[in-house]
């Protein structure tokens, strides 16, 4: 148990003061400054619910029970029925001196009570109490936070690896959004059709603290220039032709949540010009309006092209490239990271057989060996529809070659792997063909196979991969 003694008083605590006889609401002013605190006075009741209402973040209330209007005892019962300022300390000043207000007082939850006249001593003695009171609930606010947010990281991380594996390359993602999740940063999601952007995006929504608000996806592609400024930001009867009434866009519907805009590359340059403004301002208005209208809205945007080079293209504003770039995720395509199929392969087996009613237990050896060898030029999406063909295709509960596609080949003819064997020889030799490509320049090899360095330093010494220049100084 900790000893409230030991509990330092929080430095310039603010405190509101809430008494409608000016002379003693500056005398208890000056002696809250006179000890270091800050200090705000408000003559009813009525304004100081509307401060507190409005995002007043107070540490202690010296309360006056008689008011003109709102009654202290109503402010009282406010502030303690309220979820967020319930645990902001009270403290009643009253001339009543009757044992029954400070009974009543006490029950609707003031933490003290004190009579005026009151005494300077007294007065500052249990202000630190109150606000010593007040330091050591943060310190268990704090501390519960901390276990929630561990919390929500673990929940995250099994999250992601059902959904996407648990690859070095998954695991380097999961790094990077244990950081960002909790935040209203803006991400950018960069990587080929099909690898999992939206999923990610979903994921970074999931976990969030807008997880309770709308998620919002929009296809830039999907819609004509002419169009997609009035679905992003809404458009006003009569605003063009066929806008027969008010229509609020993706912007207003996202509200307090997340919007993702998928193929954020392909958007024209006024339309840039417009997402540049709610970056930058949160504001925008609807096509045809004058109304300013505030977004609170969190952005994540995904893109399978490089937007580094369309900006040098001169198709991409580079200020918009800055604002959207302040965390960005490289999604690598499945042939990076093999060991996912597996893994994938069993968790779409089992996502589509619940779905169509079929219970599979698992694949044939050749049925696994072909969906390993294969290149997956579509990803993981190609990955997930092919499983839906092979459930529909498969009779009995284990899926065999014959349940999968034609066009996934033969293992032995597949790009970029060896004719068959087990996965770590299909993988030592595709470090080693890579290695030889980029010359042993091992930095080059690491991004081309859409690993870290260190992991790659260590796939080599787990496989004996040896430069030549290694080998010449060992012979």
């Amino acid at each position: 148990m900790t000893d409230l003694a030991l509990t330092p008083v929080k430095r310039h605590a603010r405190i509101l003061i809430v008494e409608d006889d000016g002379d003693s609401a500056l005398f208890f002013s000056s002696l809250m400054k006179s000890e270091g605190y800050e200090a705000d006075i408000c003559p009813d009741g009525e304004t100081a619910m509307a401060l507190l209402a409005n995002g007043g973040d107070y540490d202690l209330i010296l309360l006056d029970l008689i008011l003109p209007g709102l009654s202290g005892w109503d402010v009282l019962e406010r502030i303690k029925g309220d979820g967020k300022l319930r645990y902001v300390p009270v403290v009643v000043l009253s001339a009543l001196h009757e044992k029954e207000a400070t009974l009543r007082a006490l029950e609707v939850g003031a933490e003290d009570y004190m009579s005026k006249p009151v005494d300077v001593e007294t007065m500052l003695s249990r202000v630190r109490v109150m606000l010593r009171i007040r330091s050591l609930y943060e310190d268990l606010l704090s501390e519960r936070m901390g276990r929630q947010q561990a919390t929500l990281t673990l929940e995250m991380r099994r999250y992601l690896a059902k959904v996407m594996g648990g690859s070095p390359q998954v695991l380097e993602m999961a790094d990077i959004l244990d950081n960002v999740v909790s935040t209203d940063t803006t991400v950018m999601l960069e990587g080929e059709s099909g690898t999992g952007k939206s999923l990610l995006a979903e994921v970074i929504h999931k976990f969030s603290k807008r997880a309770d608000k709308p998620f919002v996806v929009v296809n830039c592609s999907a819609y004509p220039e002419t169009l997609l400024s009035s679905e992003l930001f809404g458009h006003e009867k009569g605003a063009f032709t066929g806008a027969i009434r008010r229509k609020a866009g993706r912007f207003e519907l996202a509200d307090g949540g997340t919007i993702f805009l998928d193929e954020i590359a392909e958007i024209s340059p006024l339309t840039q010009l417009a997402l540049l403004r709610v970056i930058q301002d949160r504001q925008f208005e609807r096509v045809g309006g004058e109304k300013t209208i505030t977004a609170n809205v969190r952005i994540v945007t995904a893109t399978n092209k490089s937007l580094r080079e369309q900006v040098e293209k001169g198709l991409f504003r580079e200020d918009l490239y800055y604002r959207l770039n302040v965390v960005r995720l490289e999604v690598p395509p499945l042939r990076r990271r093999p060991e996912d199929i597996p893994f994938l392969a069993n968790y779409f087996l089992r996502s589509h057989g619940e779905r169509l009613g079929k219970p599979l237990y698992g694949f044939a050896r050749e049925a696994l060996t072909r969906l390993m060898a294969y290149a997956w030029p579509g990803n993981v999406r190609e990955l997930r529809n092919v499983l839906e063909h092979a459930v529909l295709m498969c009779r009995g509960d284990v899926v065999e070659l014959e349940h999968l596609p034609d066009r996934l080949g033969d293992p032995d003819e597949a790009q970029g792997l060896p004719p068959s064997g087990r996965l770590h020889d299909q993988e030592r030799e595709l470090i080693a063909c890579t290695l030889e490509k980029c010359n042993w320049n091992k930095y080059q090899a690491a991004k081309l196979l859409g690993i870290a360095r260190s992991t790659l330093y260590g796939k080599m010494a787990r496989y004996g991969i040896e430069s030549p220049e290694q080998a010449d100084a060992i012979n």
